[in-house]
């Protein structure tokens, strides 16, 4: 088997300089400490500006003596891998180095290999933070990446599941649809796809997720409008041609089972061209709350061309899954959280409804060896129906009734939304590799744009339902609740399209990394809604907004395995209110300040970020009744410290962890509060093979954050219990086969998640099994 693959060891490369048909490098001064190997190729790449490719898995266990002296770059690999059996080449048509197991370069072939995400729980790089395929190490900002192998290693169902592997993330649930997320305080993350903006990100299927990259700050340089606090990019597998042969099968707790298939593979010997197909299908029985339980269908076929010069990818992904309501409880007007209802809330087969249609291509073209063409494009056709009973009005009760012998009824109001978004995106751009005397340029200019447009249509007119909930609660036999709105109420379109140019530099001068990023993005809005209810229907005129957003950050690696780094980002989003002082106001912006270390360990196995970060929010709309419009104003402000920790601790032992202190305050209100964010919050999931049985191993996670407030209203608080969770896994591997029976919340405790409705706390299930066998055919 070949060893080469195209991942790109060297953090940086130039424009070499040539002197008739050849290319000749100039000598560069090299004083590398001992350490990793792969750490030294990519402290090698950085200083001689080359492209160093080699495998970095293959290479991980590898160790490098240190090197002092001048030497060419070829020279400089030769003396990093000398007495090793690896072999130095150079690519004379792009100036690429490569590196290559010895007895393998004769098969020397440019081919797709499945990434390092699917095999571990590190990786090393990403194509999106700066569009240039960076180190983590040499990135000016913190980032998570989750994958897939966590994800396997979890019994993963869903996506939201995975964040909270992911310091800086935390949760909160509403009766009017799907849980949100917030990063770093705010509730506005950017949601993208492969790298271009996608608001059906979160429901891709677990099975077709290679990694999960949660950037932490705002994104604006990335995704434009709507990334205040931080975004969240789903990378889908990819062809490959390497053979994958898998098919899995899972059963759990409430009859939940799932069938998965994955496969992947080369079309003809030369392995340029790959195919893979991915595609799973799951169905629960009656969930805890009593209602019909979850379901999905998920499809995703590819095709990629991969050759020297050309990495094309072209496929199609559908979709479809249902959700039940979760169980959950109210508290009273006191602030007492009760018991867990007894009876549905709403009609069995209620919940949230969602398909996707995708299709989409990312084109990675070599123009020579210091240019290269990035395009990506993608356009969904979503459907997303809501359909169930909500709280219309709080809990009534006794005042002198204790908790353990409450009594009172809810009003229950059945609510029916559907919502057709349509969304066109892509990404276009040119990476640029040259150099200005000794230092080095990542450049990068393209042209983003985001087409969205969305119908609602809702329907009401039902009178809500009194249900006695307490003491004993008596069942109502509750009717769908699209069939129990009869009325159509309103149907409303918004649409938003967003086009913008940006330029990113990413320049290296000997262990100093200087990142500049700017970007010009238009916004065009407008929206109209039909009150079918009372014949009246209101317009919003197109307007556009634009906005300028720079962006910079430092990082100075301190030694091959130490770097520290400060940036500061901008968020925007913008809005179309009438500003008292003229025209519209502007839009809600956001700006990041962090500082932070990163630190590779035991032979670049292991990695530990730390960060320290304030985000600042503006253009907080004020209404002035008098005059009937908006001033802006500082609102939100967030604080605080985070720990992610993710790898290899030995041989057989993979871990994954982190840890959050945050804190969010109003500057200009001092009464404003913010629900479902705690102050604390920490995780923890291990994976351990047993030495002494070949095969078997064991997991555990602990999750837990500190009590947070449950409601905005400021006179009224109530706070969710702090919570602690335990989870653990016990597998069995042998060749071709892996077992693994999963248990959640272990100790069976009451616990809540976060919310921000005092008529809606979401209760976390129960303790609950998983057992999946999972068989490769290749």
């Amino acid at each position: 088997m070949l060893a080469a693959l195209a991942l790109q060891g060297g953090a940086c490369a130039a424009a070499e300089v040539q002197e008739g048909k050849g290319i000749h490098s100039p000598l560069a001064a090299y004083d590398l400490p001992a350490g990793p190997l792969p750490a030294t190729l990519d402290a090698i790449g950085r200083i001689s500006g080359r492209t160093i490719s080699f495998d970095r898995a293959r290479l991980a266990d590898q160790s490098a003596s240190a090197l002092k002296g001048s030497y060419t770059p070829k020279q400089a690999l030769e003396a990093a891998v000398a007495g090793k059996k690896v072999q130095v080449s150079e690519d004379e048509a792009t100036g690429v180095l490569n590196l290559y197991v010895v007895g393998e370069l004769d098969l020397v072939m440019v081919y797709a290999k499945r990434d390092q995400a699917e095999k571990g729980f590190k990786a090393d790089r990403s194509d999106t933070a700066t569009r240039s395929g960076t180190d983590l190490m040499d990135l000016a900002g913190a980032m998570t990446i989750i994958t897939s192998k966590v994800l396997e290693t979890q019994q993963a169902t869903n996506l939201r599941d995975t964040l909270r592997n992911v310091s800086g993330v935390t949760f909160t649930d509403s009766p009017q649809g799907l849980p949100t997320f917030s990063v770093r305080g705010f509730n506005r993350p950017s949601s993208t796809t492969n790298g271009i903006p996608d608001q059906g990100a979160g429901q891709t299927s677990v099975f077709g997720v290679e990694r999960v990259e949660v950037l932490k700050g705002p994104q604006a340089i990335l995704a434009g409008g709507g990334s205040l606090g931080g975004g969240v990019n789903v990378v889908l597998k990819k062809p490959s041609a390497e053979p994958v042969r898998d098919l899995m099968v899972q059963y759990g707790t409430n009859s939940d089972r799932t069938i998965a298939g994955d496969l992947s593979g080369a079309i003809f010997d030369d392995k340029r061209l790959t195919y893979r197909l991915i595609a799973s299908s799951a169905r629960a029985g009656t969930t805890d709350a009593g209602y019909d339980g979850r379901s999905s269908d998920s499809a995703m076929p590819q095709l990629r061309w991969k050759d020297k010069t050309t990495d094309l990818i072209a496929g199609l992904s559908y979709e479809q899954t249902h959700a039940p309501l979760p169980q959950y409880t109210v508290a009273r007007r006191d602030g007492v959280i009760m018991p867990t209802p007894g009876i549905p809330l709403t009609n069995r087969k209620d919940g949230f409804d969602f398909r996707q249609k995708r299709v989409f291509y990312q084109l990675e073209q070599k123009l020579s060896s210091s240019m290269t063409l990035i395009s990506r494009l993608q356009r969904s056709d979503d459907v997303q129906k809501l359909h169930q009973y909500a709280t219309n009005v709080g809990l009534e009760y006794d005042a002198g009734a204790a908790p353990d012998n409450p009594n009172g009824m809810v009003s229950f109001a059945p609510v029916h939304v559907r919502t057709t978004p349509t969304q066109t995106s892509g990404d276009h751009y040119l990476r640029m590799l040259f150099n200005t005397g000794d230092i080095d340029h990542k450049f990068v200019v393209g042209f983003n744009h985001d087409s969205y447009r969305a119908q609602q249509t809702q329907w009401d007119g039902a009178e809500p339902t009194m249900l006695t909930v307490y003491p004993v609660g008596m069942f109502v036999d509750l009717p769908r609740a699209d069939l129990a709105n009869p009325t159509l109420s309103y149907i409303s379109e918004d649409a938003q399209r967003q086009k913008a140019l940006y330029l990113q530099d990413q320049i290296s001068w000997k262990d100093w990394i200087l990142q500049l990023n700017w970007r010009r993005t238009l916004v065009k809005q407008e929206s109209s809604i039909d009150f079918r209810e009372f014949n009246f229907t209101s317009t919003t005129p197109a307007v556009t907004t634009g906005r300028n957003i720079p962006g910079v950050g430092l990082v100075y690696r301190m030694t091959p395995t130490v770097s520290v780094y400060g940036n500061v980002a901008n968020g925007f989003d913008a809005q179309n209110a009438n500003a008292c002082s003229g025209g519209l106001v502007p839009p809600v912006s956001s700006k990041n300040k962090e500082v932070g270390a990163k630190f590779s360990m035991l032979d670049d196995k292991l990695s530990l970020t730390t960060a320290a970060f304030q985000i600042d929010q503006s253009g907080t709309l004020v209404y002035d009744r008098t005059k009937d419009c908006y001033n802006v104003r500082a609102a939100q402000r967030s604080k605080g410290l985070e720990l992610d920790l993710q790898g290899q601790f030995a041989p057989g032992w993979e871990a994954i962890a982190n840890y959050t202190y945050s804190t969010s305050k109003d500057v200009g209100d001092q009464t404003a509060v913010f629900p479902g964010k705690p102050r604390h919050k920490f995780s923890l999931w291990t994976t351990y093979n047993v030495p002494q049985v070949h095969g078997l191993g064991v997991g555990l996670g602990v999750s837990a954050q500190s009590s947070m407030l449950g409601t905005y209203d400021s006179t009224r608080q109530f706070h969710i219990p702090k919570r602690v969770q335990v989870d653990a896994s016990l597998f069995y591997e042998i060749p071709g086969w892996s077992l693994t029976l999963g248990v959640k919340n272990l100790a069976d405790r009451l616990q809540y998640d976060g919310t921000t409705a005092e008529t809606y706390i979401p209760v976390i299930q129960g303790r609950n099994f998983m057992f999946t066998a999972k068989h490769s055919f290749n």
